[in-house]
């Protein structure tokens, strides 16, 4: 598991210090990017592109339990539930100390980016997904 910890800042907020739902989605793509980094740390996500692939989100499913709040300390849990050949199922977790604030069920498809069809992943890049 991969975590990250993110901190509410003002400009997450509406006027009653209460985090927006969409900052939620935000803070999970920085998590997904940094688990990335950690797992692959001479592979830019950038240079992914340069392999001519991307990481297309297809779905998410998001379920928001308890609001954050102005100043709040979050922690974003990240996992690979599953792997297929052009895809994966991400599991996310957001948390405010031991408390369950929302949870994320993120299908990433892989994508060639010159034809924008499903392509497989190179071995090593499947290889450090799965393993987490």
């Amino acid at each position: 598991m991969h975590t990250l910890d993110v901190r509410v800042y003002f400009s997450d907020t509406d006027a009653g210090g209460i985090a927006y739902h969409a900052r939620y989605l935000d803070w999970a793509e920085h998590a997904r990017t940094e688990m990335l980094r950690s797992l692959l740390p001479s592979l830019k996500q950038s240079e992914l592109s340069g392999l001519g692939l991307l990481f297309v989100v297809r779905s998410i499913g998001i379920e928001y339990l308890h609001p954050a709040y102005l100043d709040d300390l979050l922690t974003v849990e990240t996992e690979v539930e599953s792997m297929g050949r052009v895809s994966a199922v991400i599991s996310q977790r957001i948390r405010r100390g031991d408390e369950l604030l929302t949870t994320l069920s993120v299908k990433i498809v892989f994508v060639d980016k010159s034809s924008g069809r499903p392509a497989k992943l190179p071995e090593e890049v499947s290889a450090a997904l799965s393993s987490v």
